[in-house]
């Protein structure tokens, strides 16, 4: 409330500075909230705390509020002008104060702001009474800017559509001597390299359409200003056509932030207009459950060979499932330029019996060993088999299969599930139970426990902001010598990630006496994929640097000049494992991240921090994802415990994913 406190303080301020110079002739505008439903506790008279109906989210976007919310699906007005000789006009807007841009900074037009939804409404007069009353709503891309439109996302027959499209690649006999060419490039079959593409140009296809698909730029949580502007006749001709119709961009400057052309910019000074903000503001968040369900997205999936394992009715690919679920299973990109050699042993990894002794006596008996696996980690071959929605819907189970023995064929196999709403910025909190790192003797599962956040689409509309100053890494060679760099990308990521490693980048960093093998330290592992963007100022180019938030100094590591991504460590104990769940935040921000566990949401404590000094923040549309993975051990420098000598889980390993919230 303190935040909200000093919201409404500095909005006060500004309205009262705008009205110095010339009469404000607004009087009384005020948000009427009496004909919402909302059952948040915090409430006040002056905030209106609500929670997102994100029940038809996945394909019509989040809308504020919903007819579920409100007696008639929209917020209520109201003003009163004095009297005058011309004739008046008045406009709304609203705008996300808890995750923008200052007005005066040139990106402000990244805003999260609008007005009423159809934008070719501009300003409407202001009755002879002098008393204003109307209604508005909030939605998805309120500037209905076109790169947002696409194809109906009604629910389709993929697994039709997929037949179709690799019958009609097979006829092409051009186009199927490419997927044969890429398919021995990829070191795939051909079936299984056709598969790929026809899902990849199917996904592509979705963005070609003419409806407005609101949910590819979904309101933003966190606290809402909402701005009245009345302009008499003449000072409505000097308003620029940008700022009456905000659908509109510059041909130079893009888009115009309004609240800036009228607080900061020429609307500020203009004689005839008079603006004022509602004293009552509006605080969203969202909490994203599992009782709806778990969807199976058949263009996710990289086999040909797709069927579902029959779940208990809350996991699939129906019709409803695609409508209503707020999550999906999640199909990891397994790299095959590196190999597992793993040892033929199949125990129960998280028994307290299998001890570090029985780890040394492995890795001294089966190195160099030809009876060594060589293999990868693997996906599921049943979507569903995996992830199951348990106890009337309150949590995900995610599993990481056990092996019958080293003669079964068996396999290290990753699991985890996504989002299907993507937001831009917030305060993402997980509510989870991951499996634990270690057994009591300080053994590895050799699980990454992960909660992260990862680009919606590789389509247009969700493209990063430009790199500005030398490009965005597209791909490099271990010494970045090679570098293929872009201005744009589409790619985003925001991790967190816990392993057993060393809290230290190389083994010379560390003081002496350090143990990296401690049986009761984990290292959790903040990473922010920032393409080696080089346009901060203080970029933090390759090797270790320092940066001190809080009274305390965080240590950021990149490989080399073009590696993708910075990354902090920090030490957590193995014991946040033995309680039912856990919470892990980030706490994304136009110009910060900010990364936090903690036992409960009133009870996190920093454990990471990055800001645009020295590495590009991402601006695009996000969605989480939970993950247990088996990562090669050559991913976490220095190796601890190898992941190879590692032996195959006997038992299931499982984890809980109970809710995310986003505010």
């Amino acid at each position: 409330m303190i935040r909200l406190r000093y919201l409404f303080i500095s909005l006060l301020l500004l309205s009262l500075t705008t009205s110095c110079e010339k009469e404000n002739i607004i009087k009384d505008f005020s948000l009427d909230f009496s004909n919402i439903n909302s059952t948040e506790k915090e409430n006040t008279s002056d905030t209106l705390s609500m929670q997102m109906d994100l029940s038809d989210a996945v394909t019509q976007g989040i809308i504020i509020p919903t007819s579920k919310q409100s007696s008639n699906g929209l917020f209520h007005f109201k003003a009163k002008a004095k009297k005058s000789d011309k004739k008046l006009f008045y406009k709304i807007y609203y705008q996300n104060e808890s995750y923008k841009f200052e007005e005066s900074d040139p990106l402000s037009g990244e805003n999260f702001y609008g007005s009423w939804e159809d934008t070719d409404i501009e300003f409407k007069q202001v009755p002879k009474s002098g008393m204003i009353e109307d209604d508005f709503r909030i939605v998805g891309n309120p500037r209905n800017e076109r790169v947002y439109f696409g194809t109906d996302p009604k629910f389709k027959d993929m697994e039709e559509e997929i037949q179709k499209g690799m019958d009609m690649i097979r006829a092409d006999e051009n186009w199927f001597n490419d997927i044969k060419k890429k398919a021995k490039e990829n070191k795939n079959t051909v079936e299984q390299q056709l598969y790929m593409d026809i899902c990849w140009t199917l996904k592509l296809n979705e963005q070609h359409g003419e409806i407005n698909n609101r949910y590819k730029r979904n309101p933003r949580t966190g606290v809402y200003s909402f701005l009245l502007v009345i302009a008499d006749e003449d000072a409505l001709k000097e308003i620029p056509k940008e700022i009456k119709n905000i659908s509109i961009s510059d041909s130079i400057s893009g888009f115009l932030n309004p609240y800036d052309y009228f607080l900061n910019g020429k609307g500020k000074s203009t004689k005839g207009i008079s603006t004022s903000f509602s004293k009552k503001s509006l605080s969203l968040k969202a909490v994203i459950s599992p009782e709806s369900g778990v969807y199976v997205d058949i263009l996710s999936y990289p086999f040909e060979d797709f069927k579902i394992h029959p779940n208990n009715g809350k996991l699939g690919n129906n019709d409803t499932l695609y409508y209503r679920a707020l999550y999906q299973q999640f199909f990891h990109n397994v790299p095959k330029t590196h190999f597992l050699k793993n040892i033929p042993v199949v125990e129960d990894i998280l028994d307290d019996t299998y001890t570090r002794e029985e780890y040394n006596e492995n890795l001294k008996k089966f190195t160099n060993s030809k009876s060594l696996i060589v293999d990868h980690p693997y996906i599921t071959d049943y979507p569903g088999k995996t992830v199951r929605v348990d106890n009337g819907g309150k949590y995900i189970s995610l599993i990481n299969p056990g092996n019958k023995d080293r003669k079964d064929k068996p396999k290290k196999e990753s699991v985890g599930v996504s989002t299907r709403i993507g937001f831009t910025y917030g305060k993402f909190r997980g509510k989870i139970k991951f499996p634990a790192q270690l057994n009591k003797s300080g053994v590895w599962s050799g699980l990454t426990n992960a909660f992260w956040l990862i680009y919606q689409s590789e389509q247009e509309w969700n493209q990063r902001r430009t790199c500005d100053k030398g490009g965005y890494v597209k791909y490099a060679q271990d010494d970045g010598s090679q570098a293929e760099r872009v201005s744009s990308s589409n790619y985003s990521e925001i991790d967190i990630e816990i392993i057993k490693t060393s809290k230290y980048w190389n083994d010379k960093d560390a003081p002496k006496g350090y143990d990296p093998f401690n049986k009761d330290e984990c290292v959790l592992a903040c990473t922010n994929w920032d393409l080696s963007c080089p346009s901060p100022k203080n970029f933090y180019n390759g090797g270790t640097h320092k940066y001190n938030y809080l009274s305390k100094d965080y240590t950021y590591h990149r490989w080399y000049d073009a590696y993708r991504a910075l990354t902090s460590r920090e030490t957590i104990p193995n014991n946040i494992f033995n309680k039912e769940y856990y919470y892990y935040e980030i706490e994304w921000k136009p110009n910060e991240i900010i990364w936090r566990i903690g036992e409960s949401p009133d009870k996190m404590y920093v454990v990471g921090y990055m800001n645009e000094k020295f590495t590009v923040i991402p601006n695009n549309q996000m969605l989480s994802v939970i993950t247990q993975e088996y990562h090669y051990s050559e991913f976490w420098p220095p190796i601890i415990y190898d992941q190879n000598f590692l032996p195959y889980p006997k038992k299931d390993i499982e984890g809980r994913v109970y809710e995310i919230v986003v505010e």
